[in-house]
């Protein structure tokens, strides 16, 4: 994929954040809001913020801030899968093999296990 490829492609994901956040504030106002969209959420967030680092200042962003959010989003996805024992990948979120240093890679577990699964009953963000 060329450079400017990725970052079209990058833009749509980030775009697709936005709106699942849309929808998860209506959801939160509604009170429908499930653990399941929520994780969806948190789990793009958190691949998404991933690749924006490596992209960070070819934009013209400070990628020690991109750094930041990237850690941020995972923290958040790994501590959702912690309370609701969401995660699906092969190591559980609660598996003392994740800590702070390894998040990313617990984040790339989870993306590449969703990937694998059929996502035909999921809602259309």
């Amino acid at each position: 994929m060329s450079e400017v490829q990725d970052l079209m492609d990058l833009t749509c994901q980030t775009m697709k954040v936005q709106r699942m956040l849309d929808a998860l504030r209506v959801s939160d106002v509604t009170g429908s809001t499930t653990p399941e969209k929520e994780r969806e959420y948190r789990l793009l967030r958190a691949v998404v913020a991933q690749r924006h680092v490596s992209v960070a200042e070819a934009i013209g962003e400070s990628r020690k801030e991109a750094e930041a959010e990237a850690d941020d989003a995972a923290t958040r996805l790994w501590k959702h899968d912690q309370l609701h024992r969401s995660s699906r990948g092969p190591v559980p979120a609660n598996d003392p093999r994740w800590t702070p240093a390894t998040i990313h890679a617990y984040v790339a577990q989870e993306a590449e296990a969703d990937s694998g699964e059929e996502n035909s009953d999921r809602p259309a963000w």
